[in-house]
């Protein structure tokens, strides 16, 4: 067959147009099974139809016509019997244009369609078209309306951007996605659905090709000839003669350079075989696979997984392994580390009399932590234990007394596999399995179990102490969490039970150092400045040398405690107790104070910032929590563009590592300040899923959060009546009192008045803003007070209008932000004339722009374009109201666009009609304007769009933007809305 060059067609329009152009074509679709090639073929012939050429079914004979196209789906897998008709079809001259379409995988195709396609006659031209994965986008188009953010990814991660393994996601729920995308093994049991294209191929395969298979699932990818070999009890020959085989199906692929490795095509595929195969013989393949690995002294990495899905009930040898392979992948995949601890519990005996055997190489070697011994804190927002200057503790601080000795007293495995277990499950966000954990290592610890060799001293007595006080924290069972902490730091627990190991130790004591900074970041969270500052000042001035992470941790926990509160932290007067290198110059005590949050750069934030940025990825992954709180200070004193940084080089990391724990808190945080900033759609994929990923990790408190954050920013963005939906539905979630739901409170209360329902906002604001819970932050209730005022003076109440802006003065006198300044500013406005209103709502958006307050300062220039309609200035109205609109589309704020654009219409309508001159209407600068440009020029005043004229004038966008340019030439405007204010001050009234 004779090749012919031709431009080459990639897009249905394209190959329709090529035939139409009297061309003849052989077009090859290639792609895996489910990539979309059917779709295509679909897409073809709709299209063909559409300009009049004829859809032929199948190889019969068509009539002749203008062109003909033939759509041939899956023809590799049509058989023998197909070659015949097909060669007939392809070895005569076409009579009319005719294009050929097929779909093939991207293996080796049979003989018979490779001899067809080669005595195709020399009139077919052809082309491959390949038919790859979707992009993110095109792939997201495809999912359900309303999927989140967390599922989207999950689904396009384990699909690889395959819209036909869709069908066998879709049923699992998204902690089942999560599970399985961030495991080691997939799912021993799947639902399968029917139409599962890849099925098909499954059940043409032979059973030697069915047994290869799935022997090579067993493995996992990439999986050595010769491993197979072993495992299926086949020869390598054989055996690669059937991988030959499963090349040709393209189930299984070559892996390309280095040592002789296959893949399979997709996971997927290898998900279907694995689970297909009986329960029984996977159990003895992985048994089969782990003594083989074994033998030829695989990694102990690569053994763990057979070797958790075939130990015998009491292999204590296995358990032990186990246990050394989780602690090796602990840092980088917890959630792997957990499934493998999981089983070493399980088939340890109860109570093992014999300790591990010491001649055993593979178990009695050192195997230290590399990770902090407390596991990651983000989970509850604690406080993380001080650190070494690489971010995790030393070995020398994570040793208690006993772990010096290389002795084997102690609980023994049992506890040591439930510690490192505690520490996977907390990373992971499987809190139920760690509060199922802790009473047997407290139960270890009140027995003076303290310690065990190799462990790192995950079972320190203070470690299981913080541990428990963090989890129950995080789950708002907060007075739980202060007295377990308390009591532990009580002189007579720490005498009586541990020694007195006093507080002036050259080197303290990491316990103490741990549950004081567990301590002191509970008293930050609920606003308890004193105790912050009480506890962080004795964990730093015993701690002489300070690590360059524990000084963040500390400057972070102040930093937030002030800015929650609005206090300017001061340090208690050391007294006779100082250290004797303790410093007594203010400027050099030995920890950060925050300041005032008005204070540009406050010291103390600016020095933890600076202690984070210099830190490495591998310091911070173990003090997420205190990234996450030093960022949230940063919010708080409207730094939102280093808070923004600090939060995503944390989330990349939390991902990295598998800390999916630590996620929501930081989705939080970005989310935050997206939204001050005006990145609107990124606050909205933020905070969504933040609410996705709390909810899977059963995490109620934050799940609320976020949904509250997205009502926030789904009433700027879509209006009050989407986010009146979220607010109601976590005032319904958490119907006890609470920082919380006074919260939720409070954003209802705004939404009610943007709906026009001020008696409602008011039920709902006021008892927000006179809570005695303390609020999130110092400058919440002044919200709050705002919405009061605004709803009071709606009703007509000036007298209570004027006292609640005096409220919210007072509230803002705790934070000084730029933001509550406005806020204030625009309280007063509420009960001023129009021009004194005016000039406030100027002041408090100018003020908003100084600070990036982007979403602030679009509804203050709003309020303020309604203002100066009032007080008949409409072209300074219009002026600001221009502005507004242009922030709300950079923004995506379609609801705060719209009302700009009310706005606008608004002021148009107030403007006095105009007459016309004998001469024709003049510009300011004496030029004449045509009567199209005096047309446009009245459209664009009342509001409306480019597009919007050009529909109204039935002329192209184009054309309306031509006249534009020569409107603002002969006005000498520089932008749509100085051209408003321009034409309202020179167009003469008409009568």
């Amino acid at each position: 067959m004779r090749r012919t060059a031709m431009p080459a067609p990639v897009t249905v329009e394209e190959v329709v147009g090529a035939c139409l152009d009297g061309a003849s074509l052989l077009v090859d679709v290639v792609g895996e099974p489910g990539s979309g090639r059917t779709r295509w073929l679909g897409e073809l012939a709709a299209h063909a139809r559409r300009r009049g050429l004829l859809v032929a079914d199948g190889l019969q004979a068509a009539p002749p016509g203008r062109g003909v196209v033939r759509c041939l789906d899956d023809l590799d897998r049509a058989g023998p019997q197909t070659a015949q008709p097909l060669r007939r079809l392809l070895a005569a001259r076409p009579s009319a244009p005719t294009v050929i379409t097929y779909t093939a995988s991207d293996g080796q195709p049979p003989a018979w369609l490779m001899s067809c396609l080669a005595g195709a006659h020399e009139a077919f031209r052809t082309r491959r078209i390949p038919v790859g994965p979707l992009t993110r986008e095109a792939f997201a188009a495809r999912l359900p309306p309303g999927t989140g953010p967390m599922r989207e990814a999950l689904l396009y991660e384990l699909s690889g951007g395959v819209p036909g393994w869709l069908g066998l996601l879709d049923s699992l729920t998204s902690r089942e996605l999560r599970e399985w995308a961030t495991g080691d093994a997939p799912p021993g049991m799947i639902a399968l659905p029917a139409h599962c294209p890849p099925l098909r191929e499954l059940a043409a395969l032979a059973p030697e090709q069915v047994e290869v298979a799935r022997c090579a699932a067993v493995l996992g990818d990439p999986f050595a000839p010769s491993l197979l070999a072993a495992l299926t009890g086949r020869g390598t020959p054989a055996v690669l003669a059937v991988l030959d085989e499963l090349v040709a199906c393209d189930l299984v692929r070559a892996v390309e350079g280095g040592a002789p490795l296959f893949r399979f095509r997709h996971p997927l595929l290898r998900t279907l075989l694995y689970s297909g195969t009986p329960p029984g013989r996977r159990i003895s393949a992985h048994a089969r696979a782990a003594e083989v690995l074994g033998r030829i002294g695989a990694p102990l990495v690569q053994r763990a997984p057979h070797l958790a899905r075939s130990a015998e009930q009491g292999d204590r040898r296995t358990a032990g392994l186990l246990a050394r392979a989780a602690q090796d992948v602990l840092d980088t995949r917890p959630a792997t580390a957990a499934s493998w601890l999981r089983a070493a519990l399980h088939i340890l005996p109860e109570d093992p009399e014999d300790p591990e055997d010491p001649e055993d190489p593979e178990l009695s070697g050192d195997h230290e932590l590399s990770e902090d011994p407390e596991g990651s804190a983000e989970a509850s927002g604690g406080s993380p234990s001080p650190g070494g200057a690489h971010g995790p503790e030393s070995p020398e601080d994570l040793e208690g007394p006993g772990d010096a000795a290389p002795g084997r007293a102690g609980p023994g495995e049992q506890f040591r596999t439930a510690a490192l277990l505690h520490h996977a499950a907390e990373r992971t966000g499987q809190y139920d399995e760690c509060r199922r954990l802790l009473p047997r290592l407290l139960e270890a610890a009140e027995h003076g179990a303290t310690s065990v060799p190799r462990s790192g001293g995950l079972l320190d007595r203070a470690l299981i102490v913080d541990l428990h006080a963090r989890l129950d924290f995080g789950l708002g069972r907060r007075r739980s969490a202060r007295n377990l902490v308390d009591a532990e730091l009580a002189p007579t627990r720490r005498n009586g039970d541990h020694g007195d190991h006093g507080d002036h130790g050259d080197h303290g004591d990491h316990g103490q150092r741990l549950l004081r900074m567990r301590r002191a970041a509970m008293a930050a969270a609920e606003g308890d400045l004193s105790t912050v500052l009480d506890q962080v000042y004795r964990t730093l001035r015993h701690s002489p040398g300070t690590p360059d992470v524990l000084h963040m941790d500390a400057a972070a926990t102040l930093a937030l405690a002030a800015a929650t509160t609005g206090e300017t932290p001061e340090p208690p007067d050391p007294g006779g107790c100082a250290a004797p290198d303790a410093p007594t110059h203010p400027g050099d005590r030995p920890f950060p104070g925050p300041g005032r949050a008005s204070a540009a750069g406050a010291p103390g934030t600016a020095e933890a910032v600076r202690t984070a940025d210099a830190l490495s990825d591998s310091a911070l992954a173990g003090r997420l929590d205190a990234v996450a709180r030093l960022g949230w200070a940063l919010n708080l004193e409207e730094r939102y563009p280093d808070a923004l940084r600090l939060f995503t080089r944390a989330l990349g990391i939390a991902r990295r590592t598998g800390r999916v724990a630590a996620l929501p808190p930081l989705l939080l945080g970005r989310g935050f300040g997206h939204a001050a900033l005006g990145g609107l759609s990124a606050a909205l994929r933020d905070s969504h899923e933040a609410e996705e990923t709390a909810d899977v990790l059963g995490d109620a408190g934050r799940a609320g959060w976020a949904r509250l954050l997205r009502a926030w920013i789904t009433l700027w963005c879509d209006g009050p009546d989407d986010a009146a939906a979220l607010a109601d539905r976590v005032l319904r979630q958490h119907p006890g009192p609470g920082a919380l739901r006074e919260t939720a409170a409070g954003v209802l209360g705004w939404i009610r008045l943007a709906q026009g329902r001020p008696e409602e906002c008011l039920e709902s604001v006021l008892p927000a803003a006179r809570s005695g819970e303390r609020p999130p932050a110092a400058g919440t209730r002044v919200l709050w007070w705002s919405a009061a005022a605004a709803a009071a003076s709606e009703t007509g109440r000036a007298a209570a209008a004027r006292e609640y802006s005096a409220l919210a003065a007072d509230a803002a006198a705790a934070c000084r932000t730029a933001g509550a300044r406005a806020e204030v500013l625009r309280a007063r406005a509420r009960h001023m004339p129009d021009e004194a209103a005016a000039g406030l709502l100027s002041a408090a958006a100018e003020l908003s722009a100084g600070a990036g307050l982007a979403a602030l300062e679009c509804r203050l220039r709003l309020e303020l374009a309604r203002r100066w309609v009032a007080a008949g200035r409409l072209e300074d109205a219009a002026a600001e109201a221009g502005r507004a609109k242009e922030s709300a589309e950079r923004m995506g704020a379609r609801w705060l666009h719209g009302l700009a654009v009310d706005t606008q219409r608004r002021i148009g309508a107030c403007r006095p009609r105009r007459t016309s001159a004998p001469d024709g209407p003049r510009s300011p600068v004496g030029e004449v304007l045509s009567a199209r440009e005096e047309q446009i020029l009245d459209m664009v005043c009342r509001g409306m769009s480019n597009k919007e004229v050009a529909g109204e004038l039935f002329v192209s966008v184009k054309t309306v933007e031509a006249h534009l340019t020569r409107i603002f030439r002969k006005t000498g405007a520089r932008s749509r809305a100085s051209l408003v204010a321009a034409f309202a001050t020179a167009r003469p009234a008409r009568v």
